[in-house]
């Protein structure tokens, strides 16, 4: 499969901010190569779970609902609580941040979860992203990458606004 011209990834408000401001707006992404897998392809299955339009959607639906069971809020937060440790090891943030954070991470109310769209040109990313193993992605053919230091500088960001 040739590189790809765009990748997207999709994040919640919260993760976005505390990049943004606490860890030199240098933020972590998962990304897919397609948008929306809205028709079924012979050569490439993406998965709900690994497309951005549906993350954002089903994020909407659980933020919506107000489900206190979410099991994907709690993913997110669970992520960014993991995210913090790491961040504390490498000396990214202090212990009172960390503290500050944990805290501000467990008590966010669900606007904080909006889902934001991140649009990545490949060219600017080409020397940060690194292809998914097979057995790490939604489904093994699915073009997935991830990128561990994308800069706030080299991708743009759309807000999906729910009425």
């Amino acid at each position: 499969m040739p590189d790809p011209l765009v990748l997207y990834s999709a994040n919640t408000q919260l993760a976005y901010r505390i990049n943004e401001h606490f860890y030199g707006q240098i933020h972590f992404v998962w990304c897919s190569a397609f948008f929306s897998a809205t028709s079924r392809s012979i050569d490439v299955e993406m998965p709900p779970s690994s497309t951005p339009c549906d993350i954002c959607r089903n994020y909407l639906e659980d933020i919506a609902r107000r489900d206190l069971h979410s099991t994907r809020l709690q993913h997110n937060r669970d992520g960014l609580q993991t995210g913090l440790k790491a961040k504390l090891v490498e000396r990214v943030i202090t212990e009172k941040q960390y503290r500050e954070l944990k805290n501000i991470i467990a008590k966010s109310a669900f606007e904080e979860f909006r889902p934001l769209l991140y649009v990545i040109p490949f060219e600017g990313v080409r020397d940060l992203a690194e292809p998914v193993p097979p057995l790490q992605r939604a489904h093994p053919f699915s073009p997935e990458y991830k990128i561990e230091c994308l800069p706030r500088s080299r991708f743009d960001v759309l807000d999906w606004v729910w009425r």
